[in-house]
């Protein structure tokens, strides 16, 4: 039976087997994987060690060390810098632990694990530079950066309607609908839907996160929203959006019978395709259980997930503001994009974690660089956040936070009282 699993799991039918790779290395177990297939699960280390030390020998000019003088220091540190990087993700690619995702290749969450490593490392040099040589060095990864930036507010005029304006009258509802935030407001919520999978989870963090922008206003005025920007647009319509589609994406995988065949036994060429395209989506699906009122640590366990989702979310503005980052530019979509991918074996790995009944366990691989990473982008944002913010936070948001957190202590030092005197009747 569980040979069988294995094998759905993979999507294929016992073959025979493989023959060994030009590596020495011994063949992957040969009933896992279909014979079309099979040549993509064989090791190839060796084969890779060779090919990457012949560009290595190209692209740095071993053996042509006149041509390799001809570089600026400058362009010489650069590609030291991206040979390094590829060497490491090369290296995490075939050797990296595996994680407990499968599709569309073990290998592609092997990249991950070391783009992950590769941005906590970034993040920890950029954190002992100040301030200004930060700024600067951005310029390496984009040539536009480096300049000081207006930050825009959208909470500068809020009327609906703009009588004296000639050309649009209703142009402050049209910029705002026209933002290149709302798009990544509808796939953001689309995408933490697909991961977290909780409705009310989504709806935590969709109300969290709008608490958060009021919470920072005073310091960034791209917080500054209007009340129907905030209520209507953000929570009611574009949030609301993306938890639907990403619910409804939930359920239609959560329904599916995921039994695999092999690409070798599709009987047509459409039937081929779909296989092929099939294995970009999981080979299983997993619904998570998050309980968040099982007991008092369970709930904590899952409110900590809710504020590192809200901790990444806030990162990304104040980077941008410390750093100097407009909102177009490409990086901030490339972290997103990275935080994403991350994020999808963090949420499976922290979720088995909860739901693992071992007295002794830790969190995976993924859990623990999310964390770091959210650890080492705060403490950048601390740092060279340092004196650009003037304006101290209201007092009514002072007592309010104090309020909420009081009432928070209370709650659970009550509910673990309750808990405890439940355990002392059932054990007399």
């Amino acid at each position: 039976m569980d040979a069988a699993r294995q094998r759905a799991r993979h999507g294929d039918e016992k073959t025979k087997p493989p023959p060994a790779s030009d590596d020495g290395g011994a063949g992957v177990a040969a009933e896992e994987y279909d014979p079309w297939t099979a040549w993509l699960y064989r090791p190839r280390t060796i084969s890779v060690l060779l090919v990457g030390a012949c560009l290595l020998i190209w692209a740095s000019g071993a053996l042509d060390p006149e041509g390799a003088a001809s570089h600026s220091s400058v362009t010489s540190i650069k590609r030291g810098v991206l040979a390094m990087i590829a060497v490491f993700l090369a290296y995490c690619t075939l050797q990296a632990p595996s994680t407990i995702l499968i599709r569309p290749h073990p290998a592609v969450w092997r990249l991950v694990h070391g783009l992950a490593v590769v941005y906590l490392v970034a993040l920890t040099f950029l954190l002992f530079q100040n301030r200004d040589d930060a700024r600067q060095l951005m310029k390496h990864l984009s040539p536009d950066l480096g300049v000081e930036l207006p930050e825009r507010s959208y909470g500068a005029d809020c009327r609906l309607y703009v009588p004296e304006n000639p050309k649009n009258k209703f142009i402050n509802i049209y910029e705002t609908l026209f933002d290149e935030f709302v798009v990544a407001h509808v796939l953001g919520w689309w995408g933490k839907a697909v991961m977290i999978r909780n409705q009310s989870l989504l709806w935590v963090l969709s109300i969290g996160f709008e608490l958060m922008e009021l919470t920072f206003r005073h310091m960034l005025p791209n917080f500054n929203e209007c009340w129907w920007d905030s209520i209507i647009l953000d929570i009611l319509i574009c949030n609301w959006f993306g938890i639907w589609a990403g619910m409804h994406t939930v359920r239609y995988f959560d329904g599916k019978t995921y039994e695999w065949v092999g690409l070798s036994r599709q009987p047509s060429i459409m039937g081929k395709v779909k296989r092929s395209l099939s294995q970009f989506t999981p080979a299983q699906w997993d619904k998570d259980q998050w309980q968040p009122f099982m007991g008092p640590l369970r709930f904590i366990q899952v409110l900590f997930l809710c504020v590192v989702f809200m901790m990444v979310e806030l990162n990304t503005f104040f980077l941008k503001f410390c750093l100097w980052i407009p909102p177009r530019n490409p990086l901030v979509v490339y972290r997103l994009i990275l935080w994403w991918v991350i994020a999808i074996p963090t949420i499976r790995e922290y979720n088995s974690y909860l739901q693992d009944s071992k007295p002794v366990k830790k969190v995976g691989a993924f859990c623990w660089l999310s964390v770091a990473i959210c650890i080492v982008e705060l403490l950048i944002c601390m740092k060279f956040g340092h004196g650009l913010f003037h304006d101290p936070m209201p007092t009514w948001l002072i007592l309010f936070w104090s309020s909420v957190g009081t009432a928070f202590l209370i709650f659970l030092l009550a509910w673990s009282w309750r808990n405890h005197q439940k355990f002392r009747r059932k054990n007399l």
